[in-house]
């Protein structure tokens, strides 16, 4: 029982981590825009980016995970992902934001490409629904607290700290995943 737990403590960090990146990035749309003086044209880009990555990359991902283990594939999907919400929150340009969402994109595919099957062999058969509900409920809760947290951050800073959020999440996410 400890073991599951902290295995599902691990999966719902990652996870967490890849769903409030799009609902925080709507938020901030007209702070970015603003700071790089884009258009909104230009802006809307900045979160299609994100999107476009892991919908090209969600199935391919998945398919990696069978092929080279789910766990390596959450891993490193996980690590590119921190390693890119360092690059967007460094990010000067527009241009170069757009390219750290989708390298974030990317990680965040590769987090939610293994997740379902992580839960499955977390959970024995007799448990599965259980497993499977409690991570619906932290992807809806994550959607559903992404544009407070946004807010929040975006009354006490600027929008660069939107992605410094996810820095020491990934990192100890990645620690526990260890």
């Amino acid at each position: 029982m400890p073991q599951r737990m902290w295995a599902m403590l691990t999966i719902g960090l990652a996870i967490t981590v890849s769903v409030l990146d799009s609902s925080i990035a709507n938020v901030a749309l007209p702070t970015i825009a603003g700071d790089m003086s884009a258009s909104p044209a230009t802006a809307i880009w900045i979160v299609n980016a994100y999107q476009l990555a892991i919908v090209m990359t969600l199935l391919p991902l998945a398919a990696l995970g069978e092929i080279y283990e789910y766990r390596r594939v959450y891993r490193v999907g996980l690590a590119v992902c921190t390693i890119a919400s360092v690059a967007c929150a460094l990010a000067k340009t527009i241009r170069g934001l757009r390219l750290a969402l989708v390298l974030q994109g990317l990680g965040a595919a590769g987090i939610m490409s293994v997740n379902a099957a992580l839960v499955r062999f977390t959970y024995p058969h007799a448990m599965l629904g259980r497993g499977i509900g409690l991570n619906a409920l932290v992807v809806a809760v994550s959607a559903a607290l992404g544009p407070t947290v946004a807010s929040a951050i975006l009354s006490v800073g600027t929008w660069p700290y939107l992605f410094a959020i996810n820095i020491p999440l990934g990192v100890a996410t990645l620690a526990l995943g260890w």
